[in-house]
């Protein structure tokens, strides 16, 4: 393996991102799942064990939450936008998601997760799925640093994430 890649592929990752992330992210994000719902809380380590591994180990960064393993390179972010701070509508917001992402790797609309979803894989390796549901609006980030590229599986099991995720809002 290429160690010199890695942060590339990292940073490649990271950038891909920042970019679905600066399509709706301003201010604090409390407001678009139950304002006071704790995004860590949403899902339990059991519904994460084969996208990240054993004993997932959950960490909230602001309103959002981010889930690793001890000794994995395998993360997921939980990210809810503040659309009101926006003054944007969230089919507004996740229509311009989907429009922007459709090009950056393989794209799909999703059925069966909330009342509206789509994934995409980047071709950084980052895989993502925004969901709207009862008017909020979701976001996972599922990444391996140690991957070139993510996997049918890889998507098989962050949708799967996806749906408890959906279900418990």
């Amino acid at each position: 393996m290429n160690h010199h890649c890695i942060p590339l592929r990292f940073f490649l990752r990271l950038l891909g991102a920042c970019a679905i992330g600066l399509l709706v992210l301003c201010g604090d994000s409390a407001a678009i799942a139950a304002p006071n719902q704790d995004l860590c809380a949403l899902l339990r380590p059991s519904d994460l064990t084969a996208l990240i591994g054993a004993a997932p180990i959950a960490k909230a960064l602001g309103s959002n939450c981010k889930w690793t393993a001890s000794g994995s390179n395998r993360q997921l972010m939980l990210l809810r936008h503040n659309l009101q701070s926006l003054k944007m509508s969230t089919e507004t917001v996740f229509a311009n998601m989907r429009q922007s992402v459709q090009k950056t790797g393989k794209f799909t609309d999703e059925s069966g997760i909330g009342d509206k979803a789509f994934s995409v894989v980047m071709d950084s390796g980052l895989v993502v799925v925004a969901i709207i549901k009862q008017g909020h609006l979701l976001q996972l980030q599922y990444s391996n640093q140690a991957a070139a590229t993510a996997t049918a599986k890889d998507l098989d099991a962050l949708r799967s994430v996806a749906k408890k995720a959906a279900a418990a809002l």
